[in-house]
């Protein structure tokens, strides 16, 4: 004899029907959820890797060696004297030195030398000897522009030797970097630069000098523009 279905069976059914969909949406609630975690710690640890990557503010076409950003044959040579505590040294690093670079470096008619003209207190000679150590591993522009971006009045701290060596990290420097920074091999090289800046009249910084021709203070582009123009022309 068949059995005929009672009058609450379809009932159960139906509410067996409803859980069971219930637990589908949650089961792809759930995997809507990991998914979305997951997506979430990719954006994050990709934000972290691309804050911690080193950086460059050079243009690429700027050839970099040493102390000096050009071409050697560059009929225009820069020479700046600069500590890097100066207000004003920051000033020109920031905005002067980047319209110089892609306007005129850039195209290989100007080269810009850096010296050290550390006199501001310790805490600059400490920083010059830090971005000669950057230049170990050739990022001694790099370093530069770091320091520039960093600074916070003269001999508070900001540039003492764990700072310095946190900048170097953040570049990718390493601990050959900061066991430099600690060694103070490059004390003599920083004082003998800044000798050298007196020797050639150096009193202010930044000092530059346009093929010979003394500038003291934050030159603006335009007024260094007045100057190199004549030079490229022959006049």
């Amino acid at each position: 004899m068949s059995r005929r279905p009672s009058r609450a069976e379809p009932g159960r059914a139906a509410k067996r029907d409803v859980r069971g969909r219930r637990a589908i949406s949650r089961v792809q609630l759930g995997a809507v959820a990991v998914v979305a975690v997951v997506a979430v710690l990719g954006l994050v640890w990709l934000g972290n890797a691309s804050s911690s990557a080193p950086t460059s503010s050079l243009p690429p076409s700027v050839v970099q060696s040493g102390h000096t950003l050009g071409q050697a044959s560059a009929p225009v040579t820069i020479e700046e004297w600069a500590d890097f505590q100066c207000p004003a040294c920051g000033q020109f690093a920031r905005v002067t030195e980047p319209r110089l670079l892609t306007s005129y470096v850039a195209q290989g008619q100007v080269k810009l030398v850096v010296h050290h003209f550390a006199f501001l207190g310790l805490e600059s000679n400490w920083a010059a000897e830090a971005a000669e150590c950057a230049g170990e591993q050739g990022k001694f522009f790099e370093y530069h522009d770091r320091l520039y971006a960093s600074q916070a009045g003269e001999n508070r701290g900001a540039f003492s030797k764990d700072n310095l060596k946190k900048i170097g990290n953040d570049l990718g420097l390493g601990p050959a970097f900061a066991a430099c920074v600690d060694s103070g091999r490059y004390a003599q090289a920083v004082r003998d630069d800044t000798k050298a800046g007196r020797d050639r009249g150096v009193q202010a910084t930044p000092t530059l000098f346009v093929n010979g021709r003394k500038i003291e203070g934050a030159a603006s582009f335009d007024q260094l523009k007045a100057i190199i123009d004549p030079i490229l022309a022959g006049k």
